[in-house]
């Protein structure tokens, strides 16, 4: 890595993770999120809108505290996946301070924002300094946006964002019916396996995280459909997407033999899904303000490139049982996070460069949890913070070829592989 040093200001930094990456504490200082020994009924009961949960060190200047004692965020199944970036910021800015901005992640994301202005003004109090830096991961980047909006940027010198779904993600309702979850850095999908739908559903932040209607719009959901097909032997080839199967049918065009059919949602029973998958209660996100974060001069961007991650969904035709049946990828975004959602549409590639000449974006062939240990993002980070050029730090090239796909969901993949197996073992067995 760059071994840059040199800093003009003392700006304390603040560190802000993405969703479940606080780590959470019951009203005895226990911890809840994530403690791996807490049996399945325990943590998904513990976890609940119904409980006051509580954070740990969000006045504490890192840099003071030995390796063991600082804040790392929520554990990973083998480590703190944000204990790289936390450890190289206090090693290159000691002067500054270094802070980790815990937050109770399941409530809404203006919640979350007041709370931050609370800190940073604490902070300044502190240390004296006016102003602050802030380096935000995932939902941490829609927490500094929402900030931006309530309180304006005169706080803020930099903000450097990594990875923020702007336009939200599909991933969010994939997890939020599945619990498959590739939205954490550090992959702890076995505890979150644990709470249970209703739990997961009831979070406020995860309604605010599906896609927007402009997102929608590019790429809506869909309907999946079965027409009646004319033989068994056509079902048993043309009633189940083939794993991979390049996405060429256009929405709305009935496929081969009219055995599959997939349509657009329409956006009145779109909404109807969503309230029954995340409730009637919940505040939908479907619009924002995010565009506000480029109103700051010294804004900074990296996004994930180049990994499989999920474009849109397919829905069963039962919008009082909504399941996903079918979950269409590119290979454009971070495994969780959509390009296009990462980026505004291509707005953030139209920012140029700053005053010093450094490119305000940067694109990065890594997934989503990866991109804050990643070298050459790491490398950028300190030279923007160091007020330094980053010339030599340039954007990953993009895939050229990006084959849309479609895959079985969940259960119906595996009920689909089975199936092919039976018949491929028929087959077999006919020509023997």
């Amino acid at each position: 890595m760059t071994e840059t040093r040199t800093k003009t200001a003392k700006s304390p930094i603040i560190f802000i993770p993405g969703i479940m990456g606080s780590r959470l504490y019951d009203q005895t200082g226990s911890l809840v999120w994530v403690e791996y020994s807490l049996k399945l009924t325990k943590l998904g009961e513990m976890m609940g809108m119904q409980n006051t949960l509580t954070v740990k060190n969000n006045e504490i200047d890192q840099v003071i505290l030995p390796e063991n004692q600082r804040e790392y965020g929520a554990l990973g199944p083998f480590e703190y996946p944000y204990k790289k970036i936390v450890d190289l910021l206090c090693d290159v800015f000691p002067e500054n301070g270094v802070y980790f901005y815990s937050y109770d992640f399941r409530q809404t994301i203006a919640d979350s924002a007041d709370l931050l202005h609370n800190q940073i003004q604490n902070i300044q109090n502190i240390t004296g300094e006016a102003k602050v830096d802030l380096i935000a991961h995932s939902l941490g980047g829609l927490i500094v946006s929402a900030y931006l909006e309530g309180y304006g940027n005169e706080n803020i010198e930099k903000a450097i964002i990594l990875a923020t779904p702007y336009e939200g993600s599909p991933d969010t309702i994939n997890t939020a019916l599945t619990g498959e979850m590739t939205y954490i850095p550090g992959s702890v999908l076995d505890t979150v396996t644990k709470i249970t739908r209703d739990v997961r559903t009831s979070f406020p932040s995860a309604a605010e995280l599906i896609p927007t209607d402009a997102y929608t719009g590019l790429h809506p959901p869909y309907l999946y459909t079965e027409n009646i097909p004319f033989s068994d032997d056509m079902r048993e080839r043309e009633n189940i997407f083939s794993e991979g199967e390049p996405y060429y049918t256009p929405a709305g065009i009935t496929r081969e033999a009219g055995v599959n059919v997939y349509n657009p949602i329409p956006g009145n029973q779109y909404e109807m899904i969503l309230k029954k998958i995340f409730g009637e209660e919940q505040t939908l996100r479907r619009e924002n303000n995010s565009r506000i974060i480029t109103d700051l001069e010294r804004s900074y961007f990296a996004v994930g490139i180049n990994r499989q991650t999920i474009r849109s969904l397919m829905f069963s035709d039962d919008p009082l049982n909504p399941e996903i049946t079918h979950i269409i990828y590119d290979h454009a975004g971070d495994g969780s996070v959509p390009e296009e959602s990462a980026t505004m549409y291509g707005y953030l590639e139209t920012l140029g460069k700053d005053q010093k000449g450094n490119s305000r974006l940067l694109k990065i062939d890594t997934e989503h949890g990866g991109i804050t240990n990643h070298g050459k993002v790491l490398d950028w980070i300190v030279a923007i913070l160091s007020d330094v050029p980053t010339d030599h730090i340039q954007s990953d090239p993009t895939i050229e070829d990006n084959t849309v796909m479609v895959k079985i969901a969940g259960h119906q993949e595996i009920l689909s592989k089975l199936h092919k197996l039976v018949t491929s073992m028929k087959n077999q067995k006919n020509t023997q």
